[in-house]
């Protein structure tokens, strides 16, 4: 999970207008939230806050009786639901708080829900190679989200935390914190995905995934449906990749899916391949993670190609020059997925490299030396050799993704940034798989189209294969934990997540038992 930094003033929404049945919240500060409630049994629509200075995903939801207004951080990288207890050591220590550079977005008071219920005292426990997570009870209570109510939901309820705000986990449930790996009484129970299909508010585990733009203050969630407009072309179907276990068994436990090529198109439309024919890696969607971690044999050519300096042993941070922005505006980093080189989801730079001028403005700060007199930071890391690697954020802003639980396949699209239309389509029970719908008409230049040109896709869905690939539970790190490895690296971060211009670091070096969640760890970014 990226970290996540979020102002407590980021509650306090009020309801301004009913359009059909679109309810629409407007924050009293900061970045809108809105909400969408469609008809019921079809699909809930939740809008996520693109906190874009902690890097972070929200989501505003009510728990309890009555409702006690939550803001949330959402992850496709881990399985829990997990409050802050208004009682938590982060919460009510200024000590903690001011040696963590943190404090809680929001708290949960369960003596004030009439509907609370204590499921298992002392049970809920996330911990890290670091020792920092989170611990408390597991609790049932109503939970609000999009405009739709579960009657009850078993979640986390943490006392103690190093981490400032609760988060959604929306993967696999096999992928609990209280799996059979991780506890020494294991249990599975509903996730949240689980529990709105038995409550009946969608009629399939599958739900699709749109973060918009880095200037965008918004993106959206839809659970049970997608939103055709907010595509491009027609969607690439991939079969999830199963984890092998060490007794030979396979499960589903991450969101994974075979990467198949990766290339940097110019700025004059020549495009440099920087891998191999027959190159088939996993990759790990995760909305949890803030930049996105590749192979050392893509990024130490890539960095060597765009001038990039990692630094992420010293600052924590992957420098590249400012002036990339103005001199290049057109150069893309291009993901393939699928048997072909065809269907590519195209990065444009300026979705990749992050303004630092407050961070660089402190008089403390100590920069590595530099090629450049403008730093910028760079959000694409190097992930080792081993893998598996993480596609974060900076790499689904422009990616729609519809993740299949039921079925076990993701399928993704060239997103349509910014797209001010909506059409809606619900996924049904009576249905096979994610509904093959063609998206808007492609305007991004594909990889080798030169020199400015466009190309629009033939309509029509396309289906993938990841034969002979599999990722191994020995290999599994925590999915969507970046990790904060120097002070120097906490005190950019903190500089610049006061300015709105952030970017959110890691450690490649993360690594837990086999099965477990990913969460927030201390000081995340």
């Amino acid at each position: 999970m990226k970290y996540l930094r979020c102002s407590a003033a980021l509650a306090g929404a009020t309801l301004v207008s009913y359009v059909a049945a679109t309810v629409t919240m407007n924050m009293t500060r900061g970045p809108n939230l809105h909400r969408r409630n469609l008809a019921a049994r079809d699909s809930i629509t939740a809008v996520l806050n693109n906190n874009i200075t902690g890097g972070s995903y929200y989501v505003e939801v009510n728990v309890g009786s009555p409702g006690q207004k939550q803001t949330m951080a959402l992850d496709t990288g881990s399985s829990d639901v997990w409050l802050l207890s208004s009682t938590a050591d982060l919460c009510t220590s200024a000590f903690l708080q001011a040696f963590l550079e943190d404090g809680c977005a929001s708290t949960f008071d369960h003596n004030t829900s009439s509907t609370y219920k204590l499921d298992k005292q002392g049970r809920f426990s996330i911990r890290y190679v670091d020792q920092s997570g989170a611990s408390g009870d597991y609790i049932s209570d109503v939970f609000q989200i999009g405009g739709k109510t579960l009657e009850t939901l078993e979640m986390g309820l943490a006392y103690e935390s190093t981490v400032g705000t609760g988060l959604i986990g929306i993967g696999y449930s096999l992928n609990e914190a209280s799996d059979a790996r991780n506890s020494p009484s294991p249990f599975v129970y509903p996730s949240i995905i689980d529990t709105m299909l038995r409550q009946g508010l969608i009629d399939r585990r599958a739900y699709s995934l749109y973060l918009n733009d880095l200037n965008a203050s918004t993106g959206s969630i839809i659970f049970g449906g997608l939103d055709a407009d907010k595509y491009q072309g027609s969607l690439l179907h991939m079969p999830v990749v199963p984890t092998r276990l060490s007794n030979g068994s396979s499960l589903y436990l991450d969101l994974g899916v075979a990467l198949t090529s990766f290339g940097i198109t110019g700025q004059h439309g020549n495009t440099v391949n920087l891998t191999a024919t027959g190159f088939k890696e996993v990759a790990i969607l995760d909305s949890g993670t803030t930049i996105t971690l590749l192979p050392t044999s893509i990024v130490a050519n890539m960095y060597k190609k765009i001038g990039a300096v990692d630094d992420t042993n010293g600052t924590g941070v992957v420098f590249i020059d400012c002036a990339i922005l103005k001199q290049s505006p057109d150069l893309t980093f291009n993901y393939g997925f699928g048997n072909d080189s065809g269907h590519s989801i195209v990065i444009p730079i300026n979705e990749v490299v992050f303004d630092l001028k407050d961070y660089l403005s402190d008089p403390d700060t100590k920069l590595p030396p530099l090629p450049f007199k403008d730093p910028c930071a760079f959000g694409i890391y190097d992930g080792g050799s081993t893998g598996p690697y993480l596609l974060g954020d900076t790499f689904l802003r422009s990616a729609y993704v519809v993740y299949d639980l039921d079925d076990n396949v993701i399928a993704i699209a060239q997103t349509h940034f910014n797209s001010s239309s909506s059409n809606l389509v619900e996924f049904r029970a009576n249905e096979t798989g994610i509904p093959r719908v063609s998206g808007m008409a492609s305007s991004v230049r594909l990889p080798g189209t030169g020199g400015g040109k466009t190309t629009t896709r033939a309509e029509g869905a396309e289906t993938a294969s990841a034969a002979g690939l599999v990722t191994t539970d020995s290999d599994r790190v925590l999915t969507g934990s970046t990790v904060v490895v120097t002070k120097a690296t906490a005190k950019a971060v903190t500089t610049v997540t006061a300015t709105r211009a952030g970017i959110s670091t890691a450690s490649q070096s993360k690594e837990a038992t086999a099965g477990s969640v990913s969460t927030l760890m201390r000081r995340e970014y």
